[in-house]
């Protein structure tokens, strides 16, 4: 594994405060194409979109956060399997939680119990129009764990499998995301993440539990994911992007389109988007 240095907040993924981890785990994930590869299932992506305000151009109906949109390229005659949106893309959506496990095997803010809340939040996703809704379980591996323990330990085994009836009868998907940096001082170098999952009775290279249910983008969905096209497609314009992120900025209120490694900043501002 290559020691390559991971841009770091002061401090490691693994030791980040609770109340910045989960936005800064997702812009890892986009700054590390082995983890955000498994959520494009394939497919080319022209963007995803990250910690968007669901009521962004909406009318302020709706007060929630999307985590992560993912506009995604059909391949061809997929149109039965994903309907698209008019604009022939398929779009899909992911609430983020994340969980630590400990280089001992215990793990740290598993959220058990917290089940009903998390159906609550995904059903809030369809009903802005949301077409394919999932969770997205996050597991930042202590540097050590993976030497030490197979994935899921006892701990976070007992809390998916607890998941999966619920959302499996709602129709959300559900899929796993467990990855581990070594330590550097107080940065993190190079990336780890488990071989193929057997344990779950299937072969995913994605962790991939549930399917959600696809349908057609609606309603306010429709509408944000329209901008954020079209934001996608003016940057382009002028600025010849490739795959890239759009992110939305609380300090000064706009949109903007960044390159995959600089997910967690503002392009007009510069803010640390983490921070938010």
């Amino acid at each position: 594994m290559a020691k390559r240095r991971v841009q770091s907040a002061r401090m490691t993924l693994f030791e980040s405060p609770s109340q910045f981890r989960e936005k800064s785990a997702i812009c890892r994930i986009f700054e590390l194409l082995p983890l955000q590869a498994p959520l494009a299932e394939g497919h080319v992506f022209p963007w995803f979109a990250l910690n968007i305000p669901m009521d962004l151009g909406t009318g302020g109906i709706f007060t929630s956060d999307i985590d992560v949109i993912a506009c995604l390229r059909p391949w061809p005659n997929s149109v039965r399997t994903y309907p698209a949106h008019s604009d022939g893309r398929i779009y899909m959506t992911w609430e983020v939680k994340v969980s630590l496990l400990c280089k001992d095997g215990t793990a740290r803010s598993l959220k058990t119990g917290k089940t009903a809340r998390t159906i609550k939040q995904l059903r809030a996703y369809r009903g802005f129009g949301c077409c394919n809704v999932s969770l997205l379980d996050v597991y930042i591996c202590e540097a050590g764990f993976m030497d030490r323990n197979s994935f899921p330990p006892l701990p976070s085994r007992q809390a998916i499998f607890a998941k999966l009836p619920a959302l499996k009868n709602e129709g959300f998907g559900y899929q796993v995301l467990p990855f581990e940096h070594e330590k550097d001082g107080d940065v993190d170098v190079g990336l780890r993440a488990f071989d193929i999952p057997t344990w779950y009775g299937v072969t995913s290279s994605n962790f991939k539990l549930l399917s959600a249910v696809q349908n057609t983008p609606v309603d306010g969905f429709a509408r944000l994911v329209g901008r954020l096209s079209e934001c996608y497609e003016r940057e382009r314009m002028t600025k010849g992007r490739g795959f890239a992120c759009v992110v939305f900025c609380r300090s000064c209120r706009q949109l903007s389109v960044r390159p995959m490694k600089d997910a967690s900043s503002c392009g007009v501002c510069g803010e640390d988007l983490r921070l938010q």
